[in-house]
């Protein structure tokens, strides 16, 4: 399990950082999803825009996709390892 761990770890971080550069940014309120684009969290690219602001729904709904993915990738990295049966070097 230890592959699984830390594969999913790995994975998570690496797309996390990725997701954190290319945020959704909206104008007004999230019920109209007004989309400006997409930028990074800490940019101020659309600061120019009146009432520009990230959009937390859709960042937590990407960022759930993107645990999803991780758990999937180390799944598929603990089961195509390798050797088969128990992680112990010692067995």
């Amino acid at each position: 399990m230890k592959t699984f761990y830390r594969v999913t770890l790995l994975a998570f971080v690496i797309g996390f950082a990725l997701l954190c550069c290319f945020v959704p940014w909206i104008v007004g309120s999230s019920l109209a999803h007004n989309s400006v684009g997409y930028a990074p969290l800490w940019s101020q690219r659309f600061s120019a825009i009146p009432g520009a602001q990230v959009d937390y729904g859709a960042f937590a709904m990407l960022a759930g996709t993107l645990a999803f993915l991780s758990i999937v990738i180390g799944a598929a990295a603990f089961f195509f390892r390798d050797h088969r049966g128990s992680e112990r070097t010692d067995v």
